[in-house]
């Protein structure tokens, strides 16, 4: 993955908005529209069950420190306390985009639904 995907600072604010939400990293936002989860040690909390928005909450504070993809998720942001956070890959998408990513010096990045 690429590595301007991960961000300088600090996990500062989580956005819920009506059918999606952005996690800001101050100067830098990821916009997820695809479903998610939070994966802590052998817990996995998917978006839409109890305690999801808690447990991003809980990564207020955190960095993330490395970025990866696997088959089943199309980013996923390892978090310095452990956490590892999961954008599913959407085969019925209702949006577009699983993800767009704007970082610093004018980076932008998509990722396609496919």
């Amino acid at each position: 993955m690429d590595s301007r995907l991960i961000p300088l600072d600090p996990l500062s604010q989580v956005v819920f908005i009506h059918d999606y939400f952005q996690l800001v990293f101050q100067e830098e936002r990821l916009t997820v529209y695809n479903r998610a989860a939070v994966a802590d040690g052998e817990n996995l909390t998917r978006q839409g069950t109890t305690g999801f928005r808690d447990k991003l909450v809980e990564l207020i504070g955190q960095r993330v420190v490395v970025v990866t993809r696997t088959g089943a998720s199309v980013l996923c942001l390892h978090f310095s306390g452990g956490a590892i956070f999961h954008i599913e890959a959407n085969h019925e998408p209702s949006w577009p985009e699983a993800f767009d990513f704007i970082g610093r010096n004018l980076f932008w990045y998509h990722e396609p639904n496919g």
